[in-house]
C-alpha cells in the first residue's frame, strides 16, 4: 500500500459497510432511512452482478488462451 495515499476499500465493501450503518439507523430512527437502504442494496446487487460477469468473461478468456488460441484474437 503506498504511503502517500489513503487506502480506499473497494466500492462493494464500502456499500456493504454503509448498509450495516443504515441498518443501525433504521433500528434507531425507524423507516425514515429505508429508501436509502433499498437504493444502496440495489446498487450493491448491480455491482456484484457486473463483477460476476467480469469474472466469467476473464475465465472464458483464460480457458480460450489455455487452448493456445489467444493468438487468433490478436
Amino acid at each position: 500500500m503506498p504511503s502517500d495515499t489513503t487506502y480506499q476499500p473497494p466500492l462493494i465493501e464500502r456499500i456493504e459497510r454503509a448498509l450495516v450503518l443504515l441498518a443501525y439507523f433504521i433500528e434507531l430512527d425507524g423507516d425514515v432511512h429505508l429508501p436509502l437502504y433499498e437504493k444502496f442494496e440495489a446498487e450493491l446487487e448491480e455491482l456484484k452482478a457486473k463483477a460476476d460477469a467480469r469474472q466469467r468473461a476473464r475465465q472464458r478468456l483464460m480457458a480460450y488462451s489455455d487452448l493456445g488460441a489467444l493468438k487468433a484474437i490478436r
